[in-house]
C-alpha cells in the first residue's frame, strides 16, 4: 500500500510541476491600444511604430523615448527624444537600447513592417 501511495503522489507532484512551469511568458507587442507607459523588450518590441494621431484634436499627442522608468517620466535626463504634435501620423522609431516609451493622447499605435529585403534585382 505505501508504494502505491508513494508512486501516486509522485505522479501529482510531477503533473503539478509540470502544469506549473508551462506558464510561458508573453511576448512583448506589435500594438499599443491605449495611453501609457511601456516597457522596451517586455510589454513593446522595438522598431518603427506609427500611430494616427492625436485622439483629441484640442489636445497634442505627446510621445517619449526613456533611457529610465524610475521616478519621473517628465524628467529630462530620462528622455531620449520626445515630442507633442497636433498631426499625424506620426512615426517614432523605438530602440532596443530604450527602457520605456510613453505616450499620451497619440490613439493606438502599431508596428510598421520592416521593409523587404532581397535580391530580386532592385
Amino acid at each position: 500500500m505505501r508504494a502505491g501511495t508513494l508512486l501516486v503522489a509522485t505522479a501529482l507532484l510531477s503533473a503539478a510541476t509540470v502544469l506549473g512551469s508551462g506558464s510561458a511568458a508573453a511576448e512583448p507587442a506589435d500594438f499599443i491600444p491605449n495611453d501609457g507607459v511601456y516597457r522596451v523588450g517586455v510589454d513593446i518590441r522595438p522598431g518603427v511604430w506609427e500611430s494616427p494621431g492625436p485622439v483629441d484634436p484640442a489636445k497634442g499627442c505627446d510621445w517619449r523615448r526613456l533611457r529610465l522608468l524610475e521616478g519621473d517620466n517628465t524628467n529630462m535626463e530620462n528622455i531620449i527624444e520626445n515630442n507633442y504634435t497636433k498631426l499625424g501620423p506620426i512615426r517614432v522609431t523605438v530602440k532596443p537600447t530604450d527602457a520605456g516609451f510613453t505616450t499620451s493622447n497619440c490613439g493606438p499605435w502599431r508596428m510598421v513592417p520592416p521593409a523587404p529585403t532581397g535580391s530580386a534585382g532592385f
